[in-house]
């Protein structure tokens, strides 16, 4: 491990196990699922899942937490800090929970399974053990329980958080003149959790290539060389809406529920369409609405808030159709903060000691507390990044599976070439600016930006038609 690895010399808490610390519940997911999830609406008795029927824990801590609230009449805030309230619970059925002793400042040394139940409850905690990892623990099932298929990226979450938290601390005993085996111990863990988190980042990474691949949606087909598709393709995206209509009769003919062969222009819309045909488990609940209706500020008050409470998750910024939203905010919350955060951008979190900048405690004290709230800010962006792209990649994988899929590409096909049949002369319009670039017959080369190229041909075909029945997109 990383010499003098010692979580609990932290200053400032954010990582210790407090010696006042409350004791906290073994939870086992059998008795959670007696209540219906907030998160993604799995009924009582059904386990959470993901897109690919994944069971989801740790990504659904609501759960857990509303089943501890139920159960013992607690309000609970933050794992770490629960009041203790002389109430009587409700009656409940089932074996309940049992508590367990306060755990040891490093939590890696539970038991496995209370060890597991630790990490779906308490972030912190999480944060903690992946340090001890990344700076040389070795246990039998650790790796699994922190990086398997359905936890890396609540891993790369941790890890990231553990990056920030050693850096900052590292530049603050710096700039206050602190110990230099101190610094040498911070600067050490740090380097070894940001090391580790590459190597799950490229693990993530493949298995997302992996799962891809196998769904045949991986190597991405090539943009065609072939100057008789191509033109056919332009023609069809050059009269979207009788394309559209085209495929929706063809697709109904074949028997394709109307709902699946909506033309989808935007992401919101995809994301409902896989909501309603049932492919993504997304219900639109009260808090989500609410949150949709947010006006701009109160939307980033929110996701500050957010961000300042690691272990108290708001999870309708997770829902699918915040997600986009969530990013956005988020950079423009980074934008604002990165000049009182002293970051020069707002790519990540820029090394203080590498300036020579005099500053008073008071201002050291101030400048702390603003660029854990930006790394903070950080690490969500990279969260709702990493939401977003599983989320894609989900709704794709649902679609190719869904048994409409394949009879909606041969409704296209069939699109493009009665468009062909009915409008020969705009074809051969397109054919002829493309065969300037052919290499030999059907065959391209373009020397040209594509998009450049289609933009010019679509304005000679809005001249050679009559004003009323040019292109919409183009007319």
């Amino acid at each position: 491990m990383c010499s003098s690895f010692n979580v609990s010399a932290r200053a400032d808490g954010a990582l210790d196990a407090s010696p006042a610390r409350r004791a906290l519940w073994n939870v086992r997911s059998c008795e959670v699922a007696t209540i219906a999830c907030p998160t993604c609406g799995a009924a009582r008795r059904a386990p959470c899942r993901t897109l690919w029927d994944r069971p989801t824990t740790a990504l659904h801590r609501g759960r857990t937490l509303r089943y501890v609230k139920m159960r013992f009449a607690l309000n609970l805030v933050e794992p770490h800090e629960r009041p203790v309230r002389f109430q009587a619970g409700p009656v409940l059925s089932g074996v309940g929970l049992k508590a367990t002793r306060t755990p040891h400042l490093q939590p890696w040394r539970l038991p496995m399974h209370e060890l597991a139940d630790l990490v779906n409850m308490s972030f912190l905690d999480l944060a903690k053990v992946v340090t001890a990892h990344a700076c040389g623990l070795q246990r039998t099932g650790l790796d699994e329980l922190l990086f398997g298929p359905d936890r890396i990226e609540q891993g790369i979450d941790a890890l990231t958080y553990a990056m920030h938290d050693r850096q900052i601390r590292r530049e603050v005993h710096v700039l206050s003149g602190g110990g230099h085996q101190e610094v040498e111990d911070l600067a050490a863990q740090e380097r070894a959790v940001r090391g580790r988190l590459r190597d799950a980042e490229r693990r993530l990474k493949g298995q997302r290539i992996a799962e891809l691949t196998a769904a045949g949606i991986l190597p991405f087909p090539a943009a065609t060389d072939d100057s008789r598709r191509l033109a056919r393709a332009w023609l069809g995206r050059y009269l979207p809406e009788e394309k559209e209509a085209l495929v929706r009769r063809l697709a109904a003919d074949a028997g394709v529920a109307p709902s699946a062969s909506v033309h989808i222009r935007s992401i919101p819309e995809k994301i409902t369409r896989c909501i309603d045909n049932g492919w993504l488990a997304a219900p639109l609940t009260d808090a989500v609405r609410q949150l949709l209706e947010l006006d701009g500020p109160a939307f980033r008050r929110r996701i500050v808030a957010d961000a300042a409470r690691q272990d108290a998750r708001d999870d309708a910024l997770c829902h699918p159709l915040v997600l986009n939203r969530w990013r956005d905010q988020l950079t423009a919350a980074l934008a604002e903060m990165a000049p009182s955060a002293d970051n020069p951008h707002t790519k990540h979190l820029h090394d203080l000691t590498l300036t020579s900048r005099p500053r008073s405690a008071t201002q050291l004290g101030q400048l702390h507390d603003r660029r854990r709230l930006f790394a903070a800010l950080l690490q969500r962006r990279s969260e709702s990044i990493r939401l977003i792209t599983t989320l894609n990649d989900g709704m794709s994988l649902a679609e190719r599976r869904d048994p409409s899929y394949e009879l909606l590409k041969k409704a296209a096909d069939q699109a493009y070439d009665e468009l062909v049949r009915r409008y020969p002369d705009l074809y051969r319009h397109i054919r002829a600016h493309l065969a300037r670039y052919e290499t030999r017959y059907g065959r391209l080369q373009l020397t040209e930006p594509r998009a450049q190229l289609r933009a010019r041909i679509y304005d000679e075909l809005d001249r050679m038609r009559p004003a009323h029945l040019a292109s919409p997109a183009h007319g």
